[in-house]
């Protein structure tokens, strides 16, 4: 069975972990959801795998061919007398459905590369929040600051290349990579009212620093050089409440 009616709380979610395969698959894992309209609950009995790089339809792109350096939202689907499957769409509140499905719930996010291919990551949680932790090689994909120095005011460093817009926060590793004991000041541009600084480096205090950032409208951070010092900055994941 694919769906039943009224079972579930509103906005129910448990299981369906999302879990990269290759440059171009992911696999939805079992599990089950209310719908996006909290009308019926959809249930996955089975592993799902679905190509970014296939002809468009079900466990594939909902319409059009694949795009480069772009945002895809996983989508669950089902409808009534269907095997639930699933799309990858563009849009981000509602994806083309197939013929007969008529039930969706977004459950994650995909980054396609400028190469077609699907970047590398690893899921975690079973409920409504969910981590993503990007498994790729820094120098290729997930630096966004490469030993820069900025001094007389604070730089914005935009993240909305590894960070999705529902994301309610994303984790960094940090690094001052020249200056001896130059401080290089860090702030949040989101949430943290009150707050200027979130931390400080020094190349002589410390090699790394994991910071994670609150990002409810902008997927960024800002930083100031003092001196020679010179930043690097890794994006490592994000989180979300589905």
């Amino acid at each position: 069975m694919t769906y039943n009616f009224n079972n579930s709380s509103q906005d129910h979610i448990n299981g369906l972990r999302i879990v990269w395969v290759s440059v171009t698959d992911i696999r939805i894992e079992v599990g089950q959801c209310r719908d996006s309209t909290n009308t019926v609950d959809m249930v996955n009995g089975a592993n799902i795998t679905v190509e970014i790089d296939g002809s468009a339809g079900l466990n594939a792109i909902d319409t059009g061919s694949e795009a480069g350096s772009t945002w895809y939202a996983v989508y669950l689907l089902t409808g009534a007398g269907q095997t639930t499957g699933a799309v990858l769409s563009t849009n981000a509140n509602v994806p083309t459905k197939p013929t007969n499905y008529t039930h969706f719930r977004r459950i994650g996010w995909v980054y396609n590369h400028s190469d077609d291919h699907l970047q590398n990551f690893d899921q975690g949680g079973t409920g409504r929040e969910r981590t993503y932790y990007w498994s790729e090689s820094p120098a290729d994909y997930i630096r966004v600051v490469n030993n820069v120095n900025n001094t007389g005011s604070y730089l914005a460093v935009d993240c909305a290349a590894r960070v999705p817009t529902t994301a309610s926060s994303f984790f960094t590793r940090l690094a001052a990579t020249d200056g001896d004991s130059n401080a290089i000041d860090i702030q949040a541009v989101d949430g943290l009212a009150g707050v200027n600084d979130i931390t400080r480096l020094a190349q002589d205090e410390a090699d790394y620093q994991v910071v994670e950032f609150p990002c409810m409208d902008t997927k960024q951070f800002k930083f100031e050089c003092n001196g020679d010092a010179k930043l690097q900055a890794l994006v490592l994941g994000w989180r979300e409440t589905l």
